[in-house]
C-alpha cells in the first residue's frame, strides 16, 4: 500500500509540533542596535495630531504583511526565550500614533514614534482588521504559540477593534497579546481593556500607561541604573542599553511585561523617556 504524501499544511503542523524536541529555541534578532534611553525625548511640533512621518503610512494590502516579525525591532526579538511562553513566535503591529490614540495621552508630544521614521504604520479600518484575521489564521497554523505586541505605536482606535482581538483570543488558544494603552479605565475603551485583562492576564497583558499600580506603566524623565523606582520595575532592556551591557536583553529574553505569575505579577514597569 502506498502512503500518501501529506499536504503542505499538515506537514507544517507536524514540523511545528516536533520542533521543541528536535531543536533548541534560537534567539532571532535582525536589528541589534537601538536608541539608548536618555530621559530627553524627541518632541514633535505643538498641535500635531498625526504621525510626523506620513510617508510611513500604508493601507493594509494582500501583498504586504501587517503583523511583522519582532526580530525587526531591536528591543523586541522574534521569539520568546524564557518562561511559559518559551518558543512563542513574536509579531508586532504598528498603527498611526496620535490619530488612533486618546488626546489625553501623557506622551502625546514626546511619543516614542518620533524616533522611528522608518517604521511602517498601517491605517486603521476594515481592511486592516480583515488582514489581521487572515494573517493570524496562518500564524496559529504554523506556530503552537504566538505573542502579538500591540502596538509599537498607535492604540486601540475603537471598541470594535478591541473586540476583534477579544474574538481572536477566543478563536486561537495559542494566541497571547501584550502591549500598552493610553486609554484610562474611566473611558469605554480603557474599561474594555481592563475587563479583558482581568479575564485572562496570562493571555492579554496590556498595561495601562501613565500610572503606577498593578498592570500600570509610566515614564521617567531621567536615566537610571536602579532596578526599581518605588513599586515599579525599570525596564530591563533599557537598563541594559543604558549600562552598555553586552547581554543584549530584549522582550523575548525578558518576559517581564507579560509576566502574570509569581512575585512580579502585574508589577508596574517604568521606562526612561527617549
Amino acid at each position: 500500500m502506498k502512503h500518501s504524501v501529506p499536504d503542505d499544511k499538515h506537514h507544517r503542523m507536524l514540523v511545528v509540533r516536533a520542533a521543541p524536541t528536535v531543536a533548541k529555541v534560537r534567539d532571532i534578532r535582525r536589528s541589534v542596535i537601538g536608541p539608548v534611553p536618555t530621559g530627553m525625548p524627541n518632541r514633535s511640533l505643538p498641535g500635531l495630531t498625526r504621525t510626523q512621518f506620513p510617508d510611513s503610512l500604508r493601507d493594509a494590502a494582500m501583498e504586504e504583511t501587517v503583523l511583522k516579525g519582532g526580530e525587526n525591532i531591536s528591543k523586541i526579538g522574534g521569539v520568546v526565550l524564557v518562561g511559559p511562553l518559551k518558543g512563542a513566535r513574536i509579531v508586532t503591529l504598528a498603527l498611526e500614533e496620535r490619530k488612533t490614540c486618546p488626546a489625553s495621552c501623557k506622551l502625546w508630544d514626546s511619543c516614542y514614534g518620533n524616533n522611528m521614521p522608518r517604521l511602517i504604520r498601517y491605517n486603521e479600518g476594515p481592511a486592516l482588521e480583515a488582514k489581521i484575521v487572515m494573517e493570524m489564521i496562518s500564524l496559529c497554523e504554523r506556530h503552537d504559540k504566538v505573542l502579538a505586541r500591540l502596538h509599537i505605536v498607535g492604540d486601540f482606535y475603537s471598541t470594535e477593534y478591541l473586540q476583534l482581538w477579544a474574538d481572536l483570543l477566543d478563536r486561537f488558544p495559542g494566541l497571547h497579546v501584550f502591549g500598552f494603552t493610553a486609554w484610562t479605565e474611566d473611558t469605554t475603551i480603557g474599561k474594555g481593556v481592563a475587563w479583558l485583562r482581568e479575564q485572562d492576564p496570562q493571555r492579554f497583558a496590556v498595561r495601562t500607561s501613565g500610572r503606577t499600580g498593578t498592570w500600570g506603566s509610566f515614564t521617567l524623565p531621567f536615566p537610571t541604573d536602579r532596578p526599581m523606582i518605588g513599586d515599579a520595575v525599570v525596564c530591563p532592556e533599557q537598563r541594559d542599553a543604558m549600562n552598555g551591557s553586552e547581554r543584549g536583553i530584549h522582550c523575548g529574553s525578558c518576559g517581564l511585561c507579560w509576566k502574570s505569575g509569581g512575585a512580579a505579577t502585574g508589577l508596574p514597569i517604568a521606562f526612561v523617556e527617549h
